[in-house]
């Protein structure tokens, strides 16, 4: 397993016992959710009671980059990068139990702001057979209840650092982009016999152009400007 990433839930699955599997692959942030997940992690922060100090101090440290990409000067995924390594600090001190009850927390309240035309995706694929994996740079320990949750087959995020049981922002936050979703796609299915031009993949974002390239229908969600012309330009399915 690549050091950092998560997968989850993939062990018990019986459709990748068939010779040939058909895959359908959904982003998480802008895509399955109609808002970015981190600010209303904040939020539910203040919600749960914790401490107001520590999250904005968050906050402030996050906040350029942020300004940095309102202003067009980062791309979305070149904000996201930094904003969510400082974001990660908001967990220091905090052992594995505490930040996953935290997530879970979370989730019961995140679970509003879900897509319903992508669930209705979601259960289409499921009973066409598809194998439905859930591939995000979001948090691990979050996507684990959504996959729960939604019925996916395979979840893959990105799991916080721990040492001794215990947050350790020491180490470096790992970051999912476009290429590395490609490689960790791979890498799961490798050894099965994939039928890639009857998968989808569903993303909002142009970063996600190299999964949504890699299958015979995909489905822009929600899409950015960028991915929103280039999915015209190519007849793509939009939501």
């Amino acid at each position: 397993m690549t050091q950092g990433i998560q997968r989850t839930l993939d062990s018990q699955s019986s459709k990748l016992e068939e010779n040939t599997v058909k895959v359908a692959i959904f982003d998480f942030d802008g895509t399955l959710t109609t808002r970015d997940t981190l600010p209303c992690l904040g939020k539910e922060w203040i919600r749960q009671k914790r401490s107001r100090v520590r999250y904005i101090r968050t906050l402030l440290s996050a906040l350029p980059y942020i300004i940095l990409w309102k202003a067009g000067a980062l791309s979305r995924e070149q904000m996201k990068v930094p904003v969510m390594h400082r974001f990660n600090r908001i967990f220091r001190g905090m052992t594995g139990e505490d930040i996953t009850s935290f997530f879970g927390l979370a989730y019961h309240n995140l679970k509003e702001f879900l897509n319903p035309a992508v669930i209705e995706e979601i259960k289409s694929a499921k009973s066409a057979g598809f194998y439905t994996v859930l591939l995000s740079g979001a948090h691990a320990g979050l996507l684990r209840y959504v996959g729960e949750d939604l019925g996916f087959d395979c979840v893959i995020g990105v799991d916080l650092p721990l040492c001794n049981g215990f947050y350790d922002h020491r180490q470096p936050s790992f970051f999912i982009d476009g290429q590395a979703k490609v490689d960790l796609i791979h890498q799961h299915f490798a050894g099965r016999e994939i039928d890639w031009q009857a998968s989808r993949a569903y993303g909002d974002s142009y970063d996600d152009l190299k999964v949504l390239e890699i299958v015979g229908t995909p489905v822009a969600v929600n899409a950015e400007p960028r991915l929103a012309s280039y999915a015209r330009n190519k007849n793509w399915r939009i939501l």
